[in-house]
C-alpha cells in the first residue's frame, strides 16, 4: 500500500505542476508534426567544424603541405576535434607529423598530447610531455594539471592523482573547481565516497569552494553504494549552507531511495522538486521507470512514461531500453519487441543495448531462432555487436543444444570479432562439460591462458565438476590444488563438487577429509554438503 500511495503522490504532484492526467496505453504514438520536427541523432563522427574524421584529416593534409604553413592555432583546432571523438592514436600521429614539418607546438598543443596519452593509459609518456612543457619555458596551467589528474583517475590510480594534486598545491599552483571535481568523481566511481567527503571538507578552508556539482557526485555515489541516509544528511547539510540542490541532486537521491524501496521518500522528493519549480529531467524519469520495471510494476512504469510524454518530455533510447529490459526480465518478451519496433517511429536510433536486451530476452524464453534472426538483422545495420551480444547468443545456443553453431560464433570472434572474455569461455566450458566432452573443455581452458585471460573461480568450478561427473577425480583434485596456488579461493560449489565426486567414486574417506578442511578453514558448510555426505554414509551403512 505504501508503494502505491507514493506513486499516487508522484503522479498527483506532476499533474498539479504540469496539468498531467496519467493514463495507461501501449505507448503514446508520436504525431506526424512531432516526428517531422525531430531529426534523427547525428553520427557520432560528426564534430564541430568538420562533417567527419575524413574531413579533419583532409584539412590537416592540406595545411601540412601549403606554404607558408598555417599557425599552430589552426592545427590545434584539428587535433582538438579529433580528440573529441576519441581518436587518440591518430592525434598523436598527426602531432608527430607537425614536428617533422618544424611546427613549434604551443602549450595547448602539448596539453592535447598529454590528454591523448592519459586516455591511452600511457601516463609515463604524459609526464614526459609535461617535462617538454617545462623545457620549452612554458608555464603549465590548471588545465594541464587537471588533465594529468584525470589521467590518474581514469587509469585507476586515484590516490596518485590526489598526491599529485597536493604536491602541485604545495609548490604554489592553484587548482580549480574542475581539478577537485575530477578527483571527487574518481573517488566516487571506485566507491571511496567517504574520502570524497573528506576532500570536500578539506576544500572548505581554501579559496576553492565546494559547489553543487561536487556534492551531486558524492550524493550519487553514496546512493549507489546503498548509503541513502548519509546521502540524505549531506543533502540537508548543503541546503543549510545555502547551496541550492538541482535536478541532478534530486535524481541521485531518487535513485537511492528507489533502490531501497523507500517509495514514500521518493514521493516526498518529487513533491519538493515541484514546489521548488525544478523540472524532472529525462534522467529523473528513467530512474523511476527503471525502479518500477525492476519491481515488476510494468503497467505503472508505462504510466510514468506516458506522463513524461504528456508533459512534453521526449523519451530517449534509455527509456525504451529500460522498458524493454523490464518486459524481458518478467518474461513478456513480445511486449519488449513491440517497444523495440516503436523506437523507429519516434525517430530514435537503436543502440547495441537495444539489440542485446531483446536477444537475451529471446534466449531466456528459449526462442533461439528469433534471437539469431535479430542478431543477423543487427549485422545489417551500422551497429557492431559487442562481446555481450556474442556471449548471450552463444549461451542461448549452448543451452538449446546447438553447440556447433555456438562454436561457429566463438571462432568468428576469435578470428576477428570483439575479443572473448572469461564469461564467454565459461559458457562454452560449461556446455562441453555437461555433454562430457572433457578433453575439448581442457583445450578451451588452456586457450584462455594463451589469450592472456585469467580463469576465475567459476571457470575452475565448471571444470572440476565436469571432471568429477566423468569420474576423473585425480585430475579434479589437481585443478583444486592449482586454484589454491593461483590464490583463487575455492567456494562451497568447489568443495561440494569434489565431495560429491569422491563419494560417487567410493572414496568416502577422502571426501570426509575435504569436508573437514572445508569446516575448519573453507567456506561455510551448507545443506547440500551435508546431504551429499549423509547419502554416501547411508549407502555404505555407516549410520553412526
Amino acid at each position: 500500500m505504501l508503494l502505491f500511495s507514493a506513486l499516487t503522490t508522484i503522479t498527483t504532484s506532476l499533474r498539479l505542476r504540469y496539468g498531467i492526467i496519467p493514463k495507461f496505453c501501449v505507448f503514446v504514438t508520436p504525431s506526424i508534426s512531432r516526428l517531422s520536427s525531430h531529426t534523427s541523432p547525428k553520427n557520432q563522427n560528426f564534430i564541430s567544424g568538420f562533417d567527419s574524421i575524413h574531413d579533419a584529416m583532409a584539412l590537416f593534409t592540406h595545411f601540412i603541405t601549403v606554404h607558408p604553413l598555417p599557425s599552430v592555432v589552426q592545427f590545434n583546432m584539428i587535433l582538438g576535434s579529433i580528440v573529441k571523438i576519441k581518436h587518440y592514436p591518430l592525434a598523436i600521429s598527426l602531432y608527430k607529423q607537425m614536428g617533422f614539418k618544424g611546427i613549434t607546438p604551443s602549450l595547448i598543443t602539448l596539453s592535447i598530447l598529454i590528454n591523448c596519452y592519459c586516455h591511452l593509459g600511457q601516463m609515463g609518456f604524459a609526464f614526459s610531455v609535461l617535462g617538454l612543457i617545462l623545457k620549452k619555458g612554458y608555464q603549465p596551467n590548471t588545465i594541464t594539471f587537471t588533465t594529468l589528474i584525470k589521467g590518474f583517475c581514469i587509469n585507476g590510480d586515484v590516490t596518485k592523482g590526489m598526491d599529485f594534486c597536493e604536491s602541485m598545491v604545495v609548490q604554489g599552483f592553484r587548482m580549480d573547481e574542475v581539478s577537485y571535481g575530477t578527483l571527487i568523481n574518481g573517488l566516487c566511481k571506485i566507491g571511496r565516497t567517504i574520502d570524497a567527503i573528506g576532500l570536500v571538507r578539506k576544500m572548505e578552508g581554501q579559496w576553492v569552494k565546494p559547489n553543487v556539482v561536487m556534492y551531486n557526485m558524492i550524493i550519487d555515489g553514496l546512493c549507489k553504494d546503498g548509503l541513502v541516509n548519509p546521502a540524505r544528511d549531506l543533502y540537508s547539510e548543503i541546503v543549510v549552507q545555502g547551496i541550492s540542490p538541482d535536478v541532478f541532486t534530486y535524481s541521485g537521491l531518487i535513485r537511492g531511495f528507489c533502490s531501497m524501496d523507500l517509495w514514500e521518500e521518493v514521493g516526498w522528493l518529487m513533491c519538493e522538486m515541484v514546489d521548488k519549480k525544478i523540472y524532472p529531467s529525462i534522467y529523473t524519469f528513467n530512474i523511476l521507470i527503471d525502479a518500477l520495471c525492476k519491481k515488476g510494476m510494468l503497467v505503472e512504469a508505462q504510466d510514468m512514461c506516458n506522463s513524461m510524454v504528456e508533459r512534453g518530455q521526449r523519451p530517449d533510447i534509455v527509456t525504451f531500453n529500460t522498458l524493454m529490459s523490464g518486459h524481458c526480465l518478467h518474461s513478456t518478451v513480445d511486449e519488449a519487441r513491440k517497444l523495440f519496433d516503436t523506437v523507429v517511429e519516434w525517430g530514435i536510433a537503436h543502440d547495441v543495448w537495444s539489440y542485446n536486451i531483446l536477444i537475451i530476452g529471446y534466449c531466456k524464453s528459449k526462442r533461439i531462432d528469433e534471437a539469431v534472426s535479430l542478431f543477423n538483422e543487427m549485422q545489417c545495420t551500422n551497429l557492431v555487436p559487442n562481446i555481450i551480444t556474442y556471449s548471450s547468443l552463444i549461451d542461448g545456443l549452448c543451452k538449446s543444444g546447438r553447440i556447433s553453431y555456438a562454436l561457429e560464433l566463438f571462432n568468428a570472434i576469435i578470428d576477428g570479432g570483439p575479443p572473448p572474455n572469461v564469461i564467454t569461455f565459461n559458457i562454452l566450458l560449461d556446455a562441453f562439460c555437461k555433454i562430457k566432452h572433457i578433453d575439448r573443455a581442457i583445450a578451451l581452458f588452456n586457450l584462455m591462458f594463451e589469450r592472456g585471460l585469467t580463469p576465475n573461480v567459476w571457470s575452475y568450478n565448471i571444470l572440476i565438476n565436469g571432471h568429477c561427473r566423468s569420474k576423473r577425480i585425480d585430475e579434479a583434485m589437481g585443478l583444486f590444488k592449482e586454484m589454491q596456488c593461483k590464490n583463487l579461493v575455492p567456494d562451497s560449489v568447489t568443495y561440494n563438487s569434489l565431495i560429491d565426486g569422491l563419494c560417487k567414486s567410493g572414496r568416502v574417506s577422502n571426501a570426509w577429509e575435504i569436508f573437514n578442511a572445508m569446516h575448519d578453514s573453507g567456506p561455510t558448510v551448507n545443506v547440500i554438503t551435508y546431504n551429499i555426505l549423509l547419502d554416501a554414509f547411508g549407502k555404505i551403512q555407516h549410520v553412526d
